[in-house]
This record gives structure tokens, sequence and C-alpha cells, in this order.
């Protein structure tokens, strides 16, 4: 299918391009396609387009099955990167806030403020959240403790919105397992905050500006640190992007998958057809259909190898 053959693991310029390879069977360079604009060169770095031809002067796609187990892999071998560097990052970022244990104490320097209240820390979460004019990040996780604010919620200030202010929320996937949790991430969704899940989240924060950070570092919620040292603000924003980009969006209905319906997402994450998975699993076609379209309702997936990547990033498989 033109637009989705690639289950979005290219830029949509990419897959636009491969689908066009796809339906001629090869391209002209400089005639046909650009050899040198970026949708080229991304096929090309990806391995799933090469040159050939007299002179290299035609383009010719892989096969979509290999093109995909092609870039499954690169995604899989990022995502382990990515997790190596938010480890390394959160280990290098707690040894020089100096927090070596549970009420231990961080201890307090230049742009590291100590906040060992949780009244005291929840009223600085209720001034931050409210006091974006650019962008706020913001990490949740269910493991660390959390005192009530005096809107229950903290929710984007439509006057920031319209100001033009970006709210983004990183959750742990452990809010969809609890009603509280599921109607948190919806009511901030629905006040502008863009809602992401990731399947670990290690600790609260939330990043104002890239000028002001309060971060939680044991689960009793205290103590907890405002950080304003630009180069420890550097590394916060570098440990939530990364965590950003390895979250997927909690669209569609969250629901728990059955253990059939999770095998059969498995199976979508390799490129097996439904007759393949209905013949693997002893099942009719029919049947195997019946749990990808529930697959990819609670996955908010527009296609059947995406359904398979999105389980794997939600920790669901």
């Amino acid at each position: 299918m033109a637009g989705s053959s690639l289950a979005g693991l290219v830029s949509p310029e990419a897959q636009a391009l491969y689908d066009r390879l796809r339906e001629r069977g090869t391209l002209r360079l400089g005639v046909d396609v650009d050899g040198d604009a970026p949708e080229t060169l991304e096929l090309m770095a990806a391995g799933v387009a090469f040159r050939g031809g007299e002179g290299d002067a035609l383009l010719r796609p892989v096969g979509t099955a290999a093109a995909l187990r092609l870039l499954v892999d690169r995604e899989h071998a990022d995502l382990v990167n990515r997790q190596a560097r938010l480890a390394a990052g959160w280990r290098g970022l707690v040894a020089r806030l100096g927090f070596h244990g549970v009420r231990a104490g961080p201890v307090a320097g230049d742009g590291v403020e100590v906040i060992d209240s949780m009244p005291e820390a929840a009223a600085k979460a209720v001034e931050l959240y409210a006091a974006g004019t650019r962008l706020v990040r913001a990490a949740f996780t269910v493991t660390f403790e959390t005192e009530p604010t005096a809107h229950r919620l903290l929710l984007p200030p439509p006057a920031a919105l319209a100001a033009g202010a970006e709210y983004q929320g990183l959750y742990d996937v452990a809010y969809t397992g609890v009603p509280w949790g599921r109607r948190l991430m919806a009511d901030s969704a629905a006040a502008g905050e863009s809602v992401r899940m990731r399947k670990d989240v290690p600790t609260k924060m939330i990043l104002v500006d890239d000028a002001t950070a309060l971060v939680a570092v044991a689960a009793a919620g205290v103590p907890a640190l405002l950080v304003t040292a630009t180069d420890l603000l550097r590394v916060l924003a570098d440990w939530f992007d990364l965590m950003w980009r390895d979250s997927v969006r909690p669209e569609g209905d969250d629901v728990p998958l059955t253990a059939a319906q999770r095998r059969v997402v498995r199976q979508l994450a390799t490129g097996m057809t439904d007759e393949q998975i209905a013949h693997e699993s002893g099942v009719s076609v029919r049947t195997v259909r019946r749990h990808i379209a529930v697959a990819m309702r609670a996955l908010g997936a527009e296609t059947r190898f995406a359904a398979g990547v999105a389980a794997a990033r939600k920790g669901w498989l």
C-alpha cells in the first residue's frame, strides 16, 4: 500500500520515493530523481535502495520484506544505543548531583537547590509547570510518591499554549494499567499537552524552557532538586529527548491484549502474512484478522507492521 509499505520507519519523503521505486522498478538518477536529495541518500544509507546499471546511473529498491528487516534491525540497534546513553546519562547525573541513596541527601551547589518537603516540592511543580513560555518537558512515573496539588492535575495553561508554548508529557506505560492513570493522560492531552508513553521512566521531572528543572531523586518524593545550572540542564534535556524519541502515543483503546493477540502482534513484527500466521497458529485467517484489528485499535497503529513495532516499544511483547 502506498505510503505505508515501510511502516513509518523512514521519513515521509523517503517512503514516497521508495513507493515510486517499487512501482517503476528503477529510477534514473539525475533524470527521474535527484541523486543527492535527502530522501535518496536516506534510502541508500538504510540499504533499502542502491545504485546500479551502467555508470551507477540507476536507483533500484530492495524487496519490501528485506527492506523491513533492514529497517527494523537498524531501529533495534538505534534503540539499544539510546538505552545505553540513557542509562549512562542517568548514572552521570546522579553522580554529579552528589546523590548516593534515599535520604542520604544530595549536596547543594551552584545551580542546585535541595527541596526537602513534599508540600514545597508540589508547590514548586505547580509553579514551574505554569511558567513555560517556549517548551515544558515533564516526565512522570507511578513508582514515585505524589503530593496532591490544589488543582489535582498539572495542566498546560491556555494562555501559554495560545502564546505558542509546547508541553510534552512523558508517562510510564504503567499509567495505562489503572483508571486514574488513563484519565490523567486523557485530561492532559485534552488540555493541550503532547502525551507520550514509554516502558520505563526512572524519575519525575519538570524542565521549563531549558532554564529551570525540578527533579525527584528518590522514590519517597523528597529530596527533590531545583536545578538552574546550565551544564546539568543540558544533560536533563538530552536525557528527556532521548526518552521522548523512544516513546509512543497512547492512541486508540489502550486495552490489554490476550496471549493469542500478543502472539499475532509478534508475528506481524516479523513481516508474516495473515495466511502464514494462521497456518503457524492453527487458527483461521478470519481469526487472525480479528486479532489484528483489535491490536491496531489498541496501539493506534495505521498499518499491521506498525502495530508490531508499536507493541514492542510499549513493552507489550
